[in-house]
Parts: C-alpha cells; structure tokens; sequence
C-alpha cells in the first residue's frame, strides 16, 4: 500500500495565508464604526421601507404620513448630529470614562470621532424615503382630477427636491468626494440649503391642501410633527452660521512650508479644532487648535498641502473667517488611556503639542518629518524634545523615508503605551490604524467624514 504524501508546498501555503490576511484587513476595513453605525441605521430604515410597502400593498393604498416623517426624523439627525455642541456634548460624555475602567470598553467608546456614520446613514436613508414619497405623490396627483395650483406646485417642488438630495448623496459618495471636493463643498452646502428651503415650502403647502376646511392654517401646522423637526433641524443650521466670524489675527510664517496663526478670542482644551475659510459660502477647513498653558487664545499651524494653504503661506493673513467654537477631535480622547503614542507626520505635530504640553496621560511621540527645527521653529521643537528619550523624531531629509509601522510598532513596545493615536495624510492614517488594529494594538486617527 502506497504511503500517504502529507507534505504541503510552502508557497500554496504562503498564498493561502496572505489570501487570509488580506481578508481579515478587509473584514476589519469594512466593520469599521463608521460603516457599521452607517449600516444600522441603513438596515433599520430598509425594514421600514418593507413594512411600509407590505402595508401598502395589503390595504390597496400607503399610510400618507409615513414616508414624509420618516425623511424628516433622518434629516433632523443627520443634521445635528453635526451641529459643534452636540458633537462636544458626545465627546464630553465618551471621554468622561476614567482610564481605570476595562480596556476593550475605553477602545471603542473613543471611536466617537466615527459618529459621521449616523449622519452619513440618516442622510442616505432620509433620500431613499423621499423618493419613496415622490413615487406616493405622483400616483396621487395623477389619480387627482380637478388639480389646482398648489397641486402642481407641490409635485414641482418634490421632483427638484428628488434631484437636489440625490445629487448631495452621489457628490458625497468617497472616490467622489476625493477628487472633487470643492465640488462637493460646494453642491453638498448651496443644494443643501436650497433642499431646506424647499422642505419648509412642501410641508407648509402639503398641510395646506391635506387640512380640514375646518382647521386654520396655523393650526394645521403646529400639530404636525414634520414642521417642528424642520425647525429643528434650521434652527441647528442657522445657530452653525451665526457662530462665524471674520477675526482678527497674527500670522508667523514659520518657513516657506508652514505658518502659524494666533488667535486671541478663546482658549481651548486640548484635542479640539477650528475651522476656518477665506470664502465661508464655499470652503472650511477644520486646524487643530494649539494653546499654551496658562496663556490666553491658541494657535493653528497650517503647512503646504494644496492650493488654498499655499496662498495662505505666501500672503498670511491679518483677518480670517473662522467658526469660533472649538470642536472635539480625535486627540480628546488621549485621557481616556494611561499612556498614549502619538504618531505624527509633518504638520500632524500641532493638534499633537497641546496634549504633549498637559501630559495626561504619559506621552510618547513618534514625528516623521523634514527639517523639523527649519520647518516649525524652535519653539515648537523645544516642546517635542523636552519629551527626551519619550520622542523619535526623524528628519525624512536626512533620514530618507521611514518604514514607519516598524518603527510604530517597536516604539509602541519599548514604551509600553496602551494606545496609539495617528495624525497624519488620509493615506497614511488609514493604512497604519487599520494595520495597527488588524495586530489587535487600539489605533484610532481621524477619517475625514466631513
């Protein structure tokens, strides 16, 4: 009887093991917080959408409240959700666990900075139910036989609206949105507007022809709950843009590639952002907020990384539009561990110099960049190698490009941080925390959602 062959060839093996890897970076990739709070509210809307139809289809005719409510419950959400209190009041809440509770629960609730996938979710299934409303709408008006007016204005109205939300939810579309971003600034605020505009005029002019004759106008309204999550979700907007300001500043450039702005209006905690624009209708820019303990205001510092902050280094500005409340970022969450490794490149170094200041917790910095003294000034270099043996810093001018996850990965042993916290390119961030995770190490680093 011939012996069994049990051997295995290495390199069907070594293939077999990458395919493996490769799925589980995928897998982690895809149940990201983000997608999977975008995917909950997703799938809870499509069993509504489901419901919905069934009843539909089972009593001849649509419950013809439904599909208007449930737009304006996921607009209202996805809209505040983004208004700069609320966020700070979710981060306030998250951050509030102390660092003695259990690792693996500290680990996800700072993942807040994902909570873009409930805005995101709730605007895509807000969409997906007006359309669904259009469909409702226009087997009624075409089963109306005297039509009026109001009749044909209304059913205008939702055709333009059907096309403004539509074009919102394709321009914010990822590989979209990467190259064309002023567009989708653009469309995604001016459309934006316009849908509110137009959301006020259906639901007064609906309410109007769907009254009794015996019901006053106002009446009619007050008691509909579409009207009052419209307002909710104008009177988020509105309090968003009376917050913005042109102020006046101070503008140091530092080098041809990086300056800094000071501002003296506020002083904010560590971990926060402002935004900023020369054209506020069109563009912002959210900054990492830099201040100095015990001084008043704080600093942005800006570097070369595309036309609008390259002008703004060759001409620095004396006054600047900004949103002058300080909105939670990613670093807030550093407290919530006892000992966290920064991991920065470039211009990623300023959101990082207010924690490194407070060091709360125990600090470690790995920073990659050229010339960090040249680009940035002493000052700014001072306070990372006063960390002493607790920084690496490498100078890619003289050192050549890093392999970073390596060295991350090195650093983060000898230093026995819990955490690691990623400020970098978009690339890079993503590759690296979705790397780090994928080892079981806590990475978090910003996803550029809004």
């Amino acid at each position: 009887m011939a012996a069994t062959n049990t051997s295995t060839d290495p390199n069907n093996e070594k293939v077999q093991n990458q395919t493996i890897s490769r799925f589980l970076q995928w897998l982690r990739f895809a149940c990201s917080e983000y997608r999977l709070l975008f995917t909950i509210v997703f799938a809870l809307n499509l069993a509504g959408v489901v419901e919905f139809l069934f009843i539909w289809f089972r009593r001849g005719y649509p419950n013809d409240k439904t599909c208007a409510l449930a737009t304006s419950v996921g607009l209202a959400v996805s809209i505040v959700i983004r208004e700069e209190h609320i966020v700070n009041l979710l981060y306030t809440i998250c951050t509030a666990v102390p660092s003695t509770a259990p690792l693996w629960f500290r680990r996800r609730l700072g993942k807040i900075y994902h909570l873009g996938g409930l805005h995101s979710g709730c605007a895509v299934a807000a969409t997906f139910w007006f359309i669904l409303l259009s469909v409702q709408s226009t087997i009624s008006f075409c089963s109306t036989t005297s039509k009026g007016a109001e009749h044909w204005i209304l059913i205008i109205v939702i055709y333009i609206l059907d096309c403004l939300l539509m074009s919102m939810v394709v321009m914010a579309h990822p590989s979209i949105r990467a190259k064309l971003h002023n567009a989708f600034e653009i469309v995604h605020r001016l459309a934006g507007w316009s849908s509110l505009a137009l959301l006020w005029t259906l639901t007064v002019l609906d309410t109007d022809i769907s009254r009794p004759s015996t019901q006053k106008l106002s009446s009619a309204l007050f008691s509909s709950a579409n009207i009052w999550l419209l307002f909710i979700s104008t009177f988020s907007i509105i309090i968003t843009w009376l917050n913005c300001r042109k102020v006046q500043v101070q503008s140091e450039q530092l080098s041809k590639h990086a300056l800094r702005i000071k501002f003296d209006y506020a002083t904010p905690q560590p971990g926060t952002t402002i935004r900023i624009s020369s054209s506020p209708l069109f563009e912002w820019h959210a900054f990492a907020a830099w201040s100095q303990p015990g001084q008043k205001g704080f600093s942005l510092i800006i570097s070369n990384a595309g036309d609008w902050t390259n002008a703004l280094i060759n001409n620095p500005p004396r006054e600047i539009w900004a949103r002058r409340t300080p909105m939670c970022g990613v670093l807030r969450i550093a407290p919530m561990f006892k000992s966290v490794l920064l991991v920065a490149t470039g211009s990623g170094i300023a959101p990082c110099l207010p924690v490194i200041m407070t060091n709360r917790p125990r600090i470690n910095l790995f920073w990659s960049t050229r010339d960090p003294l040249t680009t940035y000034g002493s000052e700014i270099g001072g306070i990372v190698t006063a960390l002493g043996r607790n920084a690496y810093i490498h100078n890619t001018s003289t050192m050549g490009r890093p392999s970073t996850l390596p060295l991350v990965l090195q650093q983060y042993k000898d230093t026995e941080s819990e955490a690691v916290i990623v400020i970098s390119n978009p690339k890079m961030t993503g590759r690296l925390v979705q790397d780090l995770e994928y080892m079981g190490i806590p990475a978090f680093g910003p996803i550029w959602d809004s």
